[in-house]
């Protein structure tokens, strides 16, 4: 069964790519009899919308430049840059210069994550429409309409339900990623003035 990507109109068959969309509904909260606490039941339903690999490789991408914006924004201020720039850390000119300089690198992903966001940047690779796009499928948009409540569950903590279609392995290495970004850190901690 083919169906059409919601997020570029692009024929996909259903696979693990898809975004899956948790609501809940008839949330009922009651005291257990002798030991007190507190048990809540509800109803759960998913939505599958369709999504082309073009589009989740896309999805991801937003949400990693999204992460890579705030961590560079975190970074530069635990480097103490900011100190310098603010001048809350009496800095000769050419500290402040280097503090402004670091500002500026430390903005760029900000900058990229915008331009995937407002689809300004012409890659391939990106989706054409972001991934809340995906709350305004028909289906969902019904469940909506019949009273049932986003989120899996009632607690914000509650996330959207598994893809029931299992993703492939992983093809690409996780540890010299994850050691780039340790290594990242381990960086801006020595180059921490104390």
């Amino acid at each position: 069964m083919v169906r059409e990507c919601w997020f570029c109109g692009e024929e996909t068959p259903p696979s693990w790519h898809d975004h899956v969309l948790g609501l809940h509904k008839d949330t009922d909260t009651t005291m257990t009899p002798f030991v007190i606490v507190l048990r809540s039941t509800w109803r759960m339903e998913t939505v599958s919308v369709p999504r082309c690999a073009r589009c989740h490789t896309g999805h991801q991408l937003e949400r990693t430049a999204a992460v890579l914006s705030v961590a560079a924004l975190i970074a530069y201020a635990a480097s103490g840059q900011l100190d310098r720039l603010l001048g809350i850390l009496s800095p000769s000119t050419g500290e402040r210069v280097v503090a402004a300089t670091w500002a500026a690198v430390a903005c760029l992903p900000g900058l990229v994550w915008i331009a995937i966001r407002l689809g300004r940047l012409p890659w391939q690779r990106l989706a054409p429409r972001r991934m809340g796009y995906a709350r305004h499928h028909p289906e969902y948009l019904e469940l909506r309409a019949d009273g049932w409540k986003p989120r899996a569950g009632p607690l914000h903590y509650w996330r959207s339900p598994p893809d029931p279609h299992h993703p492939p392995p992983a093809n690409r290495p996780r540890r010299p990623i994850w050691g780039s970004f340790e290594l990242l850190g381990a960086a801006s901690a020595a180059s921490r003035p104390w």
